[in-house]
């Protein structure tokens, strides 16, 4: 005869879960990130040790490439600053 946890039991029968303090992620094992010029206007960013990509400013916008490797990249978004083609990089 196996009960489920009092806080579980609900009016209307549906679980209730409770964040615990090991449940939440730890800012500490989140890898940097980086963003580095490797030549004139081409930036390498980086998660930890992993290439997301490169941004590369174009005179009028930052172009946000996605790949390990420059001359292989592929574009996924035109910006007007760099820090939302590095947010762009990140969310493709």
């Amino acid at each position: 005869m196996n009960r489920a946890p009092a806080a579980v039991e609900t009016a209307d029968a549906s679980p209730v879960t409770e964040l615990g303090s090991n449940d939440l992620a730890d800012p500490a094992d989140t890898p940097a990130i980086s963003v580095i010029e490797v030549i004139a206007g081409v930036h390498r960013v980086t998660m930890g040790t992993i290439t997301v990509g490169y941004v590369q400013y174009t005179g009028d916008r930052f172009v946000s490439l996605l790949g390990t490797v420059y001359n292989t990249s592929v574009e996924v978004s035109q910006t007007l600053t760099l820090d939302s083609a590095v947010r762009r990089l990140l969310l493709a």
